[in-house]
């Protein structure tokens, strides 16, 4: 239910991260709240009316196309996940526990009475999925715990405002809770959000947000209060469900939306700032960090993914897959890597010396990224943001400007007119065809367990109903195959998980071994269709791509 910011990679011990938290004064106070208003035409109006001024035949069927992918050799994002249309009953249960007294009171609110009651629970005497609920009562606790500090210390800083002191509350945080400055600015930065957006104080009180996805809340982008607070009411329902990283995706979604051209402007004020730091830890070791802007970084990642796993994959590799990825770094910032001939090249003992074994590539090539931009948006009747894959959203002109790159290729990837979601094909065969393996991959975005962003195309394709070769009939088609990473791959062959995938809403339920079952929503294709809840389902037309 809550995380320790899973979105962010593991770092050594040695290490620090370097998190931007407002301090106080860095949000205005609180303002009455209003909707938002994207101040940009419809897609299909705004395409309407560039054909109506005359067009080429390819601006016309873009223009009837609900969405574009540019760059279809990794079609995978980190884009938000859409769980509004399943409401907030995310979760839930088939087979209740033995007591349903307990029952009652693991479902209640956070507060006194469920502190002193969960402090007389023993964890001993409870079945498997009374722990699973035990767990998430705690846990609601914790955050309830967590809104009372933040409020505790929201009154401080408003006690101290105006005078010399309020500057130094950070200091007497760090010495008192004896955390590193920088945490204790995490604390005050929390605190202050709250006051401002009172909506996240709720969600804290009310146990689900914790203080890691209120500090997503309050601090991520750089919308104002007004419309930080209607996106908080948004999210509210679907809060205690949703990865801080998802939070953050559809807070900066929600501020392209709102000032495109803020948007562009404050990314080529940050583009000025980019570097690289050199930053010595212990053991012989280092840090290298790059701040560069998201296009720039995603390409660099994925080349050092393809030729990390590439590496991996070799017979007889031992190291691991962070080691190959961090020996390819090094291999292709220093020219080092190793060309593989036709049939593997030569042995590893005829390679370069390095400290390391060497890193070998296949191929050339720049490693392809993806960007799933709409129609309209790559036309330029909207600035709608547009979603980088292994990144998130991105504004509108950066998009464009990867679709223009000269070795840029269009896949046309169709979408249910209603709801947004993939279309797909079908296959008789157990492996399924290279473009409905790619309509998957793209259609499902990461793996498919609920909170997982782990790339699509770094996992496996797998049969959601085990393929029989003696049924009649085709089995390899969307609707029975979804992408998995490897760990959930291994929880749903070997560790008791099951799942099946709603073909009419693209929902993907997954049921535990405790019998709980939790819902991954589907990820919403096109750019131009906002999180909400589907309609009733349109006919699809599956007649013959133009193109």
């Amino acid at each position: 239910m809550f995380e320790d910011d899973a979105s962010h990679p593991a770092r050594h011990a040695a290490g620090t991260r370097r998190a931007r938290t407002p301090g106080p004064g860095a949000v205005g106070a609180p303002t009455a709240p209003g909707p938002i208003s994207a101040g940009t035409a419809s897609s299909a109006s705004g395409t309407a009316q560039l054909v109506d001024a005359g067009c080429t035949p390819l601006e016309q069927e873009l223009a009837d196309l609900l969405a574009v992918h540019v760059g279809a050799a990794h079609p995978y994002t980190a884009l938000e996940l859409d769980a509004a249309h399943v409401g907030a009953d995310c979760t839930s249960r088939d087979q209740a526990s033995s007591d349903p007294a307990l029952d009652a009171l693991l479902g209640d609110a956070p507060g006194p009475s469920l502190a002193a009651a969960l402090a007389g629970t023993e964890p001993a005497d409870l079945d498997d999925a009374s722990l699973i609920e035990l767990l998430a009562a705690w846990e609601r606790l914790a955050a309830w715990a967590q809104a009372g500090s933040a409020a505790a210390l929201g009154e401080l800083l408003l006690r101290t405002r105006g005078s010399s002191r309020h500057q130094f509350v950070v200091d007497e945080v760090s010495a008192r809770l004896g955390l590193s400055r920088h945490a204790a600015a995490q604390r005050v930065g929390v605190a202050h959000g709250a006051q401002s957006i009172p909506e996240v104080a709720d969600a804290m009180a009310a146990g689900v947000a914790d203080r890691r996805k209120a500090e997503a809340l309050v601090s991520t982008g750089r919308l104002d209060d007004v419309h930080r607070r209607e996106v908080v009411r948004e999210l509210r329902p679907d809060l205690e469900h949703l990865t801080v990283r998802q939070i953050r995706d559809r807070l900066r979604r929600a501020e392209i939306v709102v000032d495109p051209e803020g948007a562009r402007e404050r990314h080529a004020r940050a583009r000025r700032t980019r570097s690289v730091v050199l930053e010595p830890v212990d053991d012989a070791m280092a840090y290298l960090t790059a701040y560069l802007p998201a296009d720039d970084a995603v390409r660099a990642w994925v080349a050092i993914d393809d030729l990390g796993a590439a590496t991996r994959r070799t017979p007889g590799e031992a190291r691991r897959l962070d080691e190959c990825r961090a020996d390819a770094l090094v291999a292709l910032l220093t020219g080092a890597v190793e060309q593989a001939a036709a049939a593997g090249g030569g042995s590893p003992d005829e390679a370069p010396h390095t400290e390391g074994p060497p890193v070998r590539a296949s191929r050339t090539q720049a490693s392809p990224v993806q960007v799933t931009i709409a129609a309209s948006t790559l036309l330029g009747t909207d600035d709608l943001p547009a979603i980088l894959a292994g990144y998130g959203p991105i504004p509108a002109p950066m998009a464009r400007t990867i679709a223009t790159d000269a070795e840029a290729t269009w896949q046309r990837i169709l979408t249910d007119p209603v709801t947004g979601v993939l279309t797909d094909r079908s296959s008789r065969s157990y492996r399924p065809s290279p473009r409905l393996r790619a309509t998957v991959l793209a259609r499902d975005a990461t793996c498919t367990f609920p909170g997982c962003s782990v790339p699509a195309s770094r996992g496996d394709l797998d049969h959601i109903a085990a393929f029989d070769p003696g049924r009649d009939g085709p089995q390899t088609h969307g609707d029975n195959l979804h992408a998995l990473c490897r760990a959930h791959h291994r929880a749903k062959t070997t560790g008791g998980w099951s799942v099946v995938r709603d073909p009419e809403s693209g929902v993907t339920t997954w049921t535990s071994p405790t019998e709980h079952r939790y819902f991954r929503p589907p990820y919403r294709a096109d750019p131009a269709r906002p999180p909400g809840r589907p309609r009733r389902r349109a006919p699809i037309d599956e007649g013959p791509p133009p193109f």
